[in-house]
């Protein structure tokens, strides 16, 4: 009996050690025209889409790649992403569908994680493809304490950007989370939009977001979050606004 259990531990071994992520999907029917999975080994993300994958960023707080598709397919190698929880960003022409990937060090993290994940999606199906359950931090492993109330600073994890485009005729929306770095590229480009014809109408208007999970939520919940005066999980006075001419 112990000879066959060793020999059945010995056969699973590989399978189990080898399934190195968690891929929650995005069920809503607007993110049901982009097929995504991972392999059998865990290892590569699967996309295939009906329109052409612009563009993949992979991201949390403390990592960030992004890869240029230009394709209807692709497989993206999850080799060199760390483990931690990550928000997976796919742009697939006018629309961003999200996914959450989760990287895992060993079984016992995967068993944990996986776990935590499941009851909380069981909570948030139903959000849109730009609200779909999506973050960039890990998973605490450790118990909170309470301290004594005092005044602090929220540090801010991430930026949320709604540009809006106005040709007159036409007009559309785009909405992403971003970090520092994109604020500063979409600022000065809205900036050199303004100047020219077709785009003086633009808007632009960015929010400093302490916590991507709540927001999300918040947002799904509170169609009307550009109003609301306070929020825990965001700065409710735009970080930046221009309404254009």
């Amino acid at each position: 009996m112990t000879r066959l259990l060793t020999i059945l531990l010995l056969f699973l071994a590989p399978f189990v050690y080898g399934q190195r992520s968690t891929l929650l999907k995005n069920i809503n029917y607007r993110a049901s025209e982009l097929y995504h999975n991972l392999n059998e080994s865990g290892d590569t993300l699967i996309l295939r889409g009906e329109r052409t994958i612009d563009k993949v960023e992979i991201f949390n707080n403390d990592f960030q790649k992004a890869y240029i598709v230009n394709s209807l397919d692709t497989k993206i190698p999850l080799n060199d992403i760390p483990a931690g929880r990550f928000v997976t960003e796919v742009k697939v022409k006018d629309k961003l569908i999200i996914i959450t990937l989760l990287r895992h060090d060993d079984l016992e993290e995967e068993q944990e994680i996986t776990t935590v994940e499941t009851n909380e999606q069981n909570n948030i199906f139903g959000q849109s493809t730009y609200e779909n359950k999506s973050e960039g931090k890990s998973i605490p492993e450790y118990k909170i304490e309470e301290t004594p109330s005092k005044p602090i600073t929220k540090p801010v994890k991430f930026y949320w950007i709604v540009k809006h485009i106005n040709k007159g005729h036409s007009s559309s929306k785009k909405m992403r989370i971003g970090d520092k770095d994109v604020v500063d590229q979409m600022i000065a480009q809205h900036k050199i939009d303004l100047k020219s014809k077709a785009g003086k109408y633009n808007k632009l208007t960015i929010w400093e977001v302490y916590d991507t999970s709540e927001f999300l939520r918040f947002k799904r919940q509170h169609p009307d979050y550009a109003t609301v005066k306070e929020a825990n999980c965001f700065n409710t006075d735009p970080f930046y606004k221009s309404e254009g001419s």
